[in-house]
């Protein structure tokens, strides 16, 4: 990569060290959520991006780009097993857009967000100068579970199991629909999760670029590694027909916008297999270790007892 080509990973890593601190600011950039302290309150909040192109096609309809930029915001709130309270909402809109289309996609925010017991309450919008793509921004406002505090990424330790809810893989249909428009945040599976493991569950965070990616995000934060074992992974019927079941590990580890919730749990609890009220199954698919230097790799996955490289899995942002 030459020093002049945009990198995400690196201007995420900027904004960390430039972003100043302040006494309010209990948890600054680079969790699912972030989140200050307000009087006596503690109240969290996340922004995602949804744009023409990039996450949804132009054959998609207002009702499914309505709904999935609340639901991708919902699932960072399951990551911090929070409760959601409100959002807001920005839409640059395309010249081209009817005003039934415009009121279409609204509806679909506001209706997506009641559901989830966080009504819009405000936003913005805009029309492109010229026919651009349709780009819609949230912002999610959340607080704590009553008696629970919020789980971060960063508290991870060595020896801890990890796990995934559901299954993961074949998230985008050959058409540009399927399970990135359908799927359901896991905000009940986090809470049960909380509730049972109290302190046990140490580390969580949603999947939406890709395991491969994400599980290594997810060690980096603890400063430790991710083992994962390949042939461990739950495959979505989706992805096991995407790859054929040989090669449904990758896709498992690669496809992204899962929208499944990874954990860590204190080494030695046992967990049921399902949780929640939908009986949601959960698997146990490695562990995370100690680097045994600075110049290991965040995340080893193993496919019959062999380390494979699966550095160039998963969603990459700044990819054209």
């Amino acid at each position: 990569m030459s020093e002049h080509q945009f990198a995400e990973d690196a201007l995420l890593a900027h904004i960390r060290t430039t972003v100043a601190g302040a006494e309010h600011v209990l948890v600054g950039p680079g969790d699912d959520m972030a989140m200050i302290r307000v009087g006596n309150h503690q109240l969290l909040a996340a922004k995602d991006f949804l744009v023409e192109g990039r996450h949804f096609l132009s054959t998609a309809s207002m009702a499914q780009i309505g709904r999935k930029a609340v639901t991708r915001n919902i699932s960072d709130v399951a990551a911090m097993a929070a409760k959601p309270v409100a959002i807001l909402a920005a839409c640059v809109l395309p010249r081209s857009i009817t005003q039934a289309s415009a009121q279409e996609l609204v509806d679909a925010i506001s209706r997506t967000a009641a559901h989830f017991g966080a009504p819009l309450i405000g936003g913005d919008t805009c029309v492109h100068v010229a026919n651009g793509p349709l780009t819609i921004s949230v912002t999610v406002l959340a607080q704590p579970l009553e008696g629970l505090k919020p789980i971060l990424r960063s508290d991870a330790r060595a020896g801890d199991q990890l796990f995934v809810t559901g299954a993961l893989g074949g998230s985008l249909a050959k058409d540009g629909g399927g399970h990135h428009f359908t799927f359901e945040p896991r905000l009940e599976e986090a809470h049960a999760l909380a509730r049972l493991l109290g302190d046990d569950l140490h580390a969580m965070m949603d999947l939406s670029d890709g395991l491969a990616r994400d599980g290594a995000r997810f060690a980096q934060a603890s400063a430790l590694q991710a083992v994962i074992i390949a042939e461990q992974l739950p495959c979505t019927p989706a992805c096991v027909q995407a790859h054929t079941h040989a090669n449904a590990w990758r896709g498992a580890l690669g496809d992204g916008e899962d929208y499944e919730l990874l954990f860590a749990v204190a080494a030695g609890v046992a967990l049921p297999a399902t949780i929640g009220p939908h009986n949601t199954p959960i698997t146990r698919i490695g562990l995370l270790q100690a680097l045994a230097s600075s110049n290991d790799t965040a995340l080893v996955c193993l496919h019959n007892h062999q380390s494979v490289d699966v550095s160039k899995l998963g969603h990459w942002h700044d990819s054209i």
